[in-house]
């Protein structure tokens, strides 16, 4: 064994040259160096670790100076003295920095656009329907990416969230708030991973605090009085193509506009009267499995509707008496598509429909069909119109009005038991509606066909 003499210095170590074979010199307290027939020199401290001798390699000179081999000589006789093999122990501290390093890597990877979509996909299983994904990714795209999309979602913070939805808070405060919600779930979901802190960037109450404005918000969608709905169906009446039909129908029947939209021929029944069935899992529910599908009865001005739709994207002419074996010969298909046969409208083309009618936002002059503030209509203030209708004109229908627009009782005991969605007495209800829309110079059941453009 070498004693305890250092022997080498900066100078003795640059005079080393390769021989045939490698050697090794020795300097103090069993730490060599071996000199390779490549030229490499090489640290080396000799160990005895449980009765084992053991050589374990310090690193390369003049990478690991003099010094520094030294220190680390001292360092692994200590390890083995206390009984801990230095090896094994540098070994598994390796193992540990390779798995932290790759952890870091994969975290800095995790950016928010790739945690996003992943959220959605986890999501859209459960979402009623297929184009929610789209809209979800659209709007990420558009408005959360261009800040959010390259950060590692482990580092995003209520200041980033702010600079993402700055621009669109203001300018368009529906959109906004969809946004601020949709960047609040993948955040949400990334915490629920442990790929960040369990913590809500995208709290509105608490961006406020940050700096992000209230918005000026509680209005209700615009709605046209319901003395006026007479004079806009017949207006409505004169606009070609199959957008304003399904207006017409969602007027008619009181629904939401994704269910006028996602409306199919088989969903209709003929016994008794028309009456179109809207599945459960259709319906806007938090928990659409637990919802019973909505029934409609449908006025003659709602199968008028039928009539003319069914017209108009069929060679076939449809009437009263033969509507039922046609609608049955259509089957699952859509009764309101559009130009792809298998897709539904969008909301914005029921929206457009209703803009044009209303002609250039930029004139001075007031949209004709709008609410008392003078805001332009939208398709789903029509459910305020019938509603109101109701309480104007048929109080005493007041309840059956509220099973027509499928809400929910308020009471969420009573209405665990109270199960009727008193269907019969809502038939004569929405024949009144009907009644009180259509002026009764209607159109022949027979019409031209038009483009469904």
């Amino acid at each position: 064994m070498p004693g305890n003499k250092r022997t080498l210095d900066v100078k003795s170590l640059t005079a080393l040259k390769p021989r045939a074979t490698a050697y090794r010199v020795s300097d103090s307290g069993g730490l060599l160096l071996e000199v390779r027939p490549t030229g490499a020199k090489v640290w080396l401290c000799r160990l005895t670790v449980a009765g084992r001798r053991r050589d374990m390699g310090l690193g390369g000179y003049p990478l690991v100076s003099l010094a520094a081999a030294r220190a680390a000589a001292v360092e692994a006789r200590r390890l083995a003295r206390d009984g801990i093999d230095p090896i094994e122990r540098r070994t598994a501290l390796a193992v540990q920095q390779k798995a932290a390093d790759a952890e870091r890597l994969e975290a800095n990877s995790r950016t928010f656009s790739s945690v996003a979509e992943q959220c959605i996909k986890a999501l859209s299983p459960g979402w009623k329907n297929r184009r929610t994904a789209d809209l979800w990714r659209t709007s990420l795209a558009s408005y959360a990416f261009p800040t959010l999309g390259d950060l590692a979602v482990a580092g995003i913070d209520r200041h980033a969230v702010l600079r993402a939805i700055d621009g669109v808070w203001t300018s368009r405060p529906a959109t906004g708030r969809k946004v601020l919600r949709r960047i609040g779930t993948v955040l949400r979901y990334a915490a629920a991973h442990g790929w960040r802190a369990n913590d809500n960037p995208a709290d509105a109450r608490m961006l406020r605090h940050a700096g992000l404005s209230a918005l000026p918000g509680g209005k209700k969608q615009p709605s046209l009085p319901w003395a006026k709905a007479p004079a806009f169906v017949k207006a409505l009446d004169t606009m070609p193509g199959l957008a304003p039909l399904a207006v017409r129908f969602l007027i008619l029947t009181a629904v939401r506009s994704g269910d006028v939209r996602g409306a199919r021929w088989s969903e209709l029944s003929f016994d008794g009267g028309v009456t179109w069935t809207i599945p459960g899992e259709r319906l806007k529910r938090k928990k659409s499995a637990d919802v019973q599908a909505h029934r409609v009865p449908l006025s003659p001005a709602a199968i008028d509707t039928l009539i003319r739709t069914y017209n108009m994207t069929s060679a076939a002419s449809a009437t009263v008496r033969t509507l039922p074996k046609l609608a049955a010969l259509r089957g699952k298909a859509l009764i309101f598509p559009s130009a792809k046969r298998d897709r539904s409208f969008s909301d914005m083309t029921l929206s457009a429909v209703m803009r044009r009618m209303n002609g250039d936002p930029t004139k001075a002059a007031p949209p004709p069909w709008r609410d008392a503030d003078g805001r332009a209509a939208v398709p789903h203030g029509w459910r305020s119109t019938f509603r109101t209708w109701v309480d104007d004109t048929r109080p005493e229908d007041a309840e059956a009005a509220e099973r027509a627009l499928a809400h929910e009782d308020a009471n969420k005991v009573s209405g665990a038991y109270r199960r009727s969605d008193l269907f019969e007495r809502r038939r004569p209800l929405m024949a009144a509606w009907a009644d009180h829309c259509v002026t009764k110079d209607k159109a022949p059941e027979k019409v031209q066909r038009r483009s469904a453009r």
